[in-house]
């Protein structure tokens, strides 16, 4: 016999052989199984881990200031901290009692239909900065429906601010001066307070909703402290700006504060955030229509029940974020 003859070709995937090899292969199978079982926890987990961070960053925004701000009235509570009013009631009687136009329709249980988001760049006691600018971008708004229980973005044809002024605030003599805004080489705007150090209110176009259909509201934007002048000294160690985002409703699109408030000259913000430090690196700043913070002391004539959600709730269906 001759020992060092070879088995035909045909006999390799045959008897033991074939089934050493089947073997073999089904144990690959399931290795590639365990890793993907693995590697798709572990994608759960992390997508978990970052939905539960971005909820607690939410929450945060809806609670005190993060500084004093500069020359602030003492008697208003954005001052101090964030702050809910109509919450998620675009209607009159879900205004602030303090809220007192001439014509008491705008005071009623009729539905306003307009929305937009805003922000204020706020200086802080301890702001020394001169050479410092804020880049503003990102702006997101979203409405929950209650007829579908989902969420809706509103602004899908812009997110870069489309107005801004001073405020009175800080130096009232100065407040009517232009604004310094720049389009920066990556297409973003950014702002610069001017020397008196006003502070700086800006947003993007109202948009049409439907009143009766809000459950729930939601916004953000980012910020972002830069240097104002490449050839100077970089002073955003001594820099301390602040921003606080909001939303307002209007009765329509079309309106402007004078045009339904008067004598006043504002409306009650749906809601806005505490104000939050500016970053040398990006930061997301929110606001949300949530309960808590806790109570709104506002006394208006609508039950607060119909202006927040739980946060268990929006953590359960939240918005739609990149």
């Amino acid at each position: 016999m001759n020992v060092n003859s070879r088995l035909p070709y045909g006999n390799l995937i045959s008897g033991d052989h074939g089934k050493i090899a089947g073997q073999k292969i089904c144990a690959r199978g399931i290795v590639k199984i365990v890793i993907i079982f693995i590697l798709l926890s572990a994608l759960l987990s992390a997508s978990n881990q970052a939905l539960s961070n971005l909820v607690d960053d939410i929450k945060a925004d809806m609670l005190l200031n993060e500084a004093e701000l500069l020359k602030a009235p003492s008697n208003t509570g954005w001052a101090k901290k964030a702050n809910i009013d109509m919450g998620a009631a675009p209607r009159g009687d879900a205004t602030p009692s303090w809220w007192q136009p001439s014509d008491q329709y705008y005071k009623s249980s009729a539905y306003w239909h307009g929305i937009t988001p805003w922000f204020v760049i706020y200086p802080g006691t301890m702001h020394k900065a001169t050479n410092v600018r804020v880049k503003v971008s990102e702006i997101k708004l979203f409405v929950l429906k209650r007829s579908s229980n989902s969420w809706q973005r509103v602004n899908v044809d812009t997110a870069d601010p489309t107005w801004q002024f001073h405020q009175s605030y800080v130096s009232p003599s100065t407040a009517g001066e232009k604004v310094n805004k720049r389009m920066e080489s990556d297409g973003k705007i950014s702002y610069k307070l001017n020397s008196k150090f006003n502070p700086i209110h800006g947003g993007i176009y109202k948009y049409e909703l439907y009143g009766p259909d809000v459950k729930a509201i939601y916004a953000q934007l980012t910020s972002e402290l830069i240097v104002d002048d490449p050839e100077k000294t970089d002073d955003r160690a001594q820099a301390q700006l602040l921003l606080s985002i909001g939303v307002d409703y209007y009765p329509n699109i079309n309106m402007r504060p004078k045009d339904f408030a008067s004598p006043l000259n504002w409306v009650p913000a749906a809601a806005a955030s505490r104000f939050g430090l500016i970053k040398r690196g990006t930061r997301i700043h929110h606001v949300a229509t949530i309960n808590p913070p806790g109570p709104i002391k506002n006394g208006s004539k609508l039950a607060n029940i119909h202006k927040t959600i739980s946060i268990m709730e929006f953590e359960a269906n939240p918005p739609f974020v990149e």
